[in-house]
């Protein structure tokens, strides 16, 4: 992944819980990065095209177009992205969920709901900051 020189890492946040989006969001930017968020794929892909985020963490059950298939869009942009992915329990057994991850390069799986502390190495690790 290509490294931001003098400058914050950029997070995407892509869930279409507004609640936890929010959350997530402050959270992250009270710890120094700069944070986009959107609520669907289509929102992540066209903010992600106009200013490339370092790191993107979304829900895998997403409407439209899935977290699965926003993974593997993204992935085929020019500028690397790291990518974590957040599972919804009881919507596709977890353990499924995990190998496509990991087949598409996510780098951590968190499972909701997930402690902060969890979200935040995940965070550290893909970034490259631990």
């Amino acid at each position: 992944m290509p490294a931001r020189p003098n400058s914050l890492s950029r997070i995407l946040i892509v869930d279409d819980d507004v609640v936890l989006r929010t959350m997530l969001g402050l959270m992250l930017s009270g710890e120094g990065y700069d944070i986009g968020q959107a609520g669907n794929s289509e929102q992540a892909i066209a903010l992600f095209r106009r200013r490339p985020f370092d790191l993107v963490i979304t829900e895998l059950n997403l409407e439209g177009k899935d977290g699965f298939q926003m993974i593997a869009e993204l992935k085929r942009e020019p500028f690397r992205a790291a990518f974590i992915a957040l599972i919804r329990l009881g919507w596709m057994p977890a353990d499924f969920c995990r190998r496509m991850a990991d087949d598409l390069g996510a780098h951590s799986v968190l499972t909701k709901p997930f402690p902060s502390e969890q979200l935040l190495a995940a965070v550290r690790s893909a970034l490259g900051e631990d």
